[in-house]
């Protein structure tokens, strides 16, 4: 089972990206007192780790109503991720994460750990779609319930020591990881639509009536 949890927590984690998030955390929370950013970081990982679990447990009901295989759905999130990956080798600011008006709508409700750190800039579009295609190919869904939990106390762990991270990171540093973080996100998001394209044939050849 630890070597179930391993598989799924990595790619998550890759996808989730906490360390991404740190410089949307403390520009938004930069006025806030320590306690208040604290509670911030808290509402953020609990809002992540939610988001994530619901998609962990929806997802084959949403691939039965909408009539979707995990294969496709896989090949759907592989591209996604893949997109995502080259966002961050090249440097730029992912088109999957929150936009401005998401941003500006956070910061006004005062609820910027839930929108827009939580959703989207750490359970975005391409997390969920993670979560529902791991969950698609597992055996059960403690694993990954469990993976999740696991990256949303990393989570909490890199938003809590998002100030003396900061101090740490420089801009060459944290590019160096970033792109790190795409390669690995590219080469799952590779197997992943490689896996789905190759069961979606060989269903298809299987349903073909020989001879």
């Amino acid at each position: 089972m630890l070597v179930e949890i391993l598989q799924v927590f990595v790619p998550v984690l890759v996808i989730v990206s906490p360390i991404g998030a740190v410089p949307l955390f403390l520009g938004m929370t930069q006025a806030d007192s320590a306690e208040r950013r604290t509670r911030t970081a808290w509402i953020a990982a609990a809002t992540t780790t939610i988001a994530l679990a619901t998609a962990a447990l929806a997802g084959q009901a949403i691939f039965d109503f909408f009539g979707v295989s995990v294969d496709a759905f896989r090949i759907a999130g592989g591209i996604l991720l893949f997109f995502i990956a080259l966002d961050f080798v090249q440097m730029r600011e992912t088109r999957m994460k929150a936009t401005d008006s998401e941003i500006e709508d956070g910061v006004h409700k005062q609820e910027v750990g839930i929108i827009p750190l939580g959703i989207p800039m750490l359970a975005g579009p391409g997390a969920i779609a993670t979560v529902m295609v791991l969950r698609g190919g597992s055996s059960g869904p403690w694993p990954l319930l469990v993976a999740i939990a696991a990256v949303g106390l990393a989570t909490l762990a890199v938003l809590l020591g998002a100030a003396r991270l900061q101090r740490h990171l420089t801009p060459a540093t944290l590019g160096i990881m970033l792109r790190l973080q795409g390669l690995l996100l590219a080469a799952i998001a590779v197997q992943m639509t490689v896996t789905g394209v190759t069961n979606l044939v060989l269903a298809t050849a299987r349903a073909i009536p020989a001879g």
